[in-house]
């Protein structure tokens, strides 16, 4: 079992990097109230209940390392209320809602109610990435832009859904498995899915999809094109000039926005499908980096490496590697 008694863990569900407690918080009370768990520092969950006992340490947590990796994150409420601040807006948010906490979030705790019981799931991108490979795609425009309202509420059912999932991540990640990665990415994606189930039975995300603004209308078509393209053209222009507008803009407006430029995403594509090769045994190295559109297997071996910190080889052969 992990709990939050080192201070870079902490430091990824309190803090958000530099996100900031309100001192109107009791910090010691609503540390008591926390149990988290987490796997690699790349799945976390987190509990927090009145009648939670918690180990944190919170003289280690002072010092807390504001680099981490960035982290998607989910807080559903089951009982109470909250008060928070995203990106400087407050939000008061009551039992059965749903909240974002995207990685470029300042979120920061005002008040909280004294029966407040609550989880947050959080994930780095990596861990996401690996856990969407070879799996039906999830339209992104099931997630795209809550910058308006990062919260909605939800129903009992979903709600009791969405604590299934959440249940069995905390129990994959509290017990020794032989398979405790896949299994951690099999429910994890589980957890995404009724996520993804609840924004499509909303009409008024629908609605709201149909009238995106014109930097969200921008972002959609480039995401479909890098989707559609990726493997074939690796540079920005091809999909600016596909576009109509110059490529200078693309870039403005995507890092505006998503906070990642033009070059991100489209790496962020060839990776997935790289790593979806590699998997595929008949498969050489040499014909993949053919099927990627790279000059040679040295230039794929650079561009790989410094998306992943391995090599083509080194990720096959922990792959084919029984876990």
């Amino acid at each position: 079992m992990y709990t939050f008694c080192n201070q870079n863990l902490y430091n990824k569900i309190i803090e958000m990097k530099r996100a900031r407690i309100s001192s109107s918080v009791n910090l010691q009370r609503f540390i008591k109230m926390i149990e988290g768990y987490s796997f690699n520092d790349k799945l976390i969950a987190v509990a927090i209940s009145p009648f939670t006992s918690s180990n944190v340490d919170y003289s280690a947590v002072k010092n807390a390392p504001e680099e981490v990796e960035r982290m998607m994150g989910f807080m559903f409420i089951f009982a109470g209320e909250a008060e928070v601040s995203i990106d400087y807006t407050n939000y008061k948010f009551a039992e059965n809602s749903w909240v974002e906490l995207k990685p470029s979030a300042e979120v920061r705790l005002l008040n909280h109610s004294e029966n407040f019981t609550a989880y947050i799931i959080m994930a780095a991108e990596s861990f996401i990435l690996d856990t969407l490979l070879d799996k039906k795609p999830i339209p992104i425009s099931h997630f795209v832009d809550s910058s308006e309202s990062p919260h909605m509420i939800i129903t009992e059912e979903e709600m009791a859904a969405l604590k299934l999932s959440a249940d069995r991540i905390i129990h994959y990640m509290k017990i020794e498995h032989n398979f405790k990665k896949d299994m951690l990415h099999n429910t994890f994606y589980n957890f995404i899915l009724e996520m993804s189930n609840i924004f499509k039975n909303r009409d008024g995300v629908r609605k709201k999809l149909q009238h995106l603004s014109r930097k969200e209308s921008i972002i959609r078509d480039f995401l479909i094109l890098v989707e559609r393209h990726a493997m074939q053209e690796h540079n920005p222009s091809f999909y600016s000039d596909k576009m109509c507008i110059s490529t200078q803009y693309l870039s403005i407006i995507l890092k505006e926005v998503t906070g990642f430029t033009a070059n991100y995403w489209i790496a962020k594509k060839i990776v997935t499908q790289a790593k979806t090769l590699l998997r595929t045994p008949h498969l050489t190295i040499k014909e993949i980096t053919g099927m990627l559109h790279f000059a040679d297997q040295s230039s794929f071996g650079k561009f790989f490496k410094k998306h992943t910190g391995i090599s083509p080889k080194k990720y096959r052969e922990d792959f084919s590697t029984p876990r």
